[in-house]
């Protein structure tokens, strides 16, 4: 910072040489000062005014920034809670090889780009559907996992979410031909009876039962489907594909970070239902209630 008059007068007197023309000089120098002064003043408000607004911006990035907190917390929650339910779903549908699904879908978002949830959730809807129409159980497994797998390599191919591509994958293996035609897929019967003849298959597709033409279907879709099949790992650098990654590592975060919440949350609900069961089950304290609030108003 530079001296001001008086102190540049004073180390002069200090050292005991006041000379005139150095005076001269300081009464120049202040007459100088005061054509600045009125140029700092006007840089001085307009530095105040906006110092101002960056204190309201700050006190806005503060509310955002807590909003934002706020909203990581409440999807982590939703996340840690889903992930609890769809964890049943896997418990149930594969049994004693549910272990398999877990071990795998850790691994989902660095081969497909899946989040833990994504990847059980899609395995677990396939291998129900799977289950149900009589497919022996160790096929389900490697079966269910493909196809989750494939949605991925689905999305980065054609450019579209996994979710989308999953449910068009789920709708044509389970003979549904529409969603996937969108995609050049056609799983027709007749194109499944070409391919069944080409695959020296003597049994009519009209002949075989749920659980064979479900099979065939399968190997159908991942005969035609070659050229998509690894292209998220093909692509991974591409934007896309990493910001599907980013996506899911932040709600992979907030869910780890909430899921310790989980356990007091459901008691504090718990005792939250109570209270009300017990309100509705005494109606002559809601009666009560309901009598002060309107004698307030």
């Amino acid at each position: 910072m530079a001296a001001s008059k008086r102190e540049l007068q004073a180390l002069i007197v200090l050292a005991g040489k006041i000379d005139p023309s150095l005076r001269k000089a300081l009464a120049e120098a202040n007459s100088k000062t005061k054509d600045l002064g009125q140029s700092t003043k006007l840089f001085g408000d307009l530095a105040t005014k906006a110092w101002n607004a960056m204190k309201i911006g700050a006190a806005a990035g503060a509310v955002a920034i807590g909003a934002g907190f706020a909203y990581v917390a409440k999807k982590g929650i939703e996340l840690a809670s889903d992930l609890s339910e769809v964890q049943n779903v896997v418990d149930v549908t594969f049994g004693q090889n549910a272990d398999l699904i877990n071990r795998w879908a850790k691994d989902a978002k660095t081969n497909f780009g899946l989040s833990e949830l994504a990847a059980k959730r899609f395995a677990s809807t396939m291998g129900a559907m799977l289950k149900s129409t009589g497919i022996a159980e160790e096929h389900i497994v490697s079966m269910s996992t493909t196809l989750a797998g494939l949605s991925a390599d689905f999305a980065s191919f054609y450019n579209s979410s996994p979710e989308e591509a999953f449910e068009k994958i789920r709708a044509g293996i389970s003979g549904e031909t529409e969603p996937l035609k969108a995609w050049g897929i056609n799983l027709s019967v007749a194109n499944l009876e070409a391919y069944r003849l080409a695959k020296g298959i003597k049994v009519a597709y009209s002949q075989m039962s749920a659980a064979d033409q479900v099979i065939l279907r399968y190997n159908y879709l991942l005969e035609v489907s070659k050229d998509a099949q690894g292209d998220f790992n093909r692509n991974i650098v591409s934007f896309a594909n990493q910001m599907r990654v980013l996506r899911t590592n932040f709600q992979e975060v907030a869910a780890k970070i909430m899921s310790g919440a989980i356990p007091a949350l459901e008691q504090l609900l718990q005792k939250a239902n109570q209270l009300a069961q017990e309100f509705l089950d005494d109606p002559q304290q809601i009666g009560k209630i309901s009598d002060a609030i309107s004698q307030t108003f």
